[in-house]
């Protein structure tokens, strides 16, 4: 598909136009900036061809690829139980391996992995990119931008020692800790765009964060309600944290 010169919009930085496809990447032109993002992932959150022919035929392609690799894995899985069956069968038992570490693994129970998205996964720069914020490769908060609110969380690993206390919840939506390190947390800054993106027009976008090269972008969020708790801070004081409940949202239906 020739997609050079292709009217696009993106829900950042508006109107623009591709200029290069080279492998599986494009860049696109927009009045304030150039930006390079992953073909075909970034037609199915950020970008819209103006072309509604072309958004269509990318939306097959992006759904013919989760078809292939969720194909992929089954096939691979399959020859995992062959190999197995065939061991059995020469040597009489089943040889034990090295048991692989799944990120379920990673999380106590009442993180709710089973809601984590694990489709659209960015390095640190392509979120950058995307968004037009300026993150660290370990970076962690919350970034307002003109029309978003882009919220990095992190992780409750199992046993790990984390600041936040971010988790999901049963019912899908997810806790967001407010920022502030250290002593009771303030309604300013960036807990004020939390509080505040729906009056101010603003999308909140949520991404998991597992290291610099592994930011798992989960959806567009609202914030149902949030609540003023009692909370270890960094230096392990209990402290007041504001914890935010945020719900998913349905893009479609906007």
């Amino acid at each position: 598909m020739n997609l050079l010169g292709l009217k696009v919009k993106h829900n950042v930085f508006g109107d623009g136009v591709v200029i290069e496809k080279v492998d599986s990447y494009i860049t696109v032109e927009f009045v304030e900036k150039t930006a390079k993002f992953a073909y075909p992932d970034v037609f199915e959150k950020f970008l819209k061809a103006e072309d509604v022919d072309v958004q269509t035929n990318i939306i097959k392609e992006i759904e013919m690829i989760k078809v292939e690799t969720e194909q992929k894995r089954k096939a691979e899985e399959a020859n995992k139980a062959s190999e197995k069956i065939r061991t059995v069968s020469t040597y009489g038992v089943a040889l034990k391996t090295k048991r692989t570490k799944s990120i379920d693994d990673m999380f106590a129970k009442d993180y709710h992995v089973e809601n984590l998205a694990r489709q659209h996964i960015f390095t640190y720069q392509q979120v950058e990119e995307q968004f037009g914020i300026r993150i660290s490769g370990f970076g962690r908060g919350i970034n307002p931008t003109e029309n978003t609110v882009v919220l990095i969380s992190s992780i409750g690993k199992a046993g790990g020692n984390f600041v936040y206390h971010d988790k999901w919840t049963k019912d899908g939506d997810y806790i967001y800790s407010g920022e502030g390190k250290r002593g009771d947390q303030k309604m300013n800054r960036g807990n004020l765009a939390i509080r505040d993106a729906a009056r101010d027009g603003k999308e909140i976008h949520l991404f998991i964060k597992f290291s610099p090269k592994d930011y798992y972008y989960q959806a567009v969020f609202e914030l149902a309600d949030y609540s003023y708790e009692d909370d270890k801070d960094k230096d392990g004081n209990i402290r007041k944290e504001y914890k935010f409940r945020l719900k998913k949202v349905n893009v479609e239906q906007k």
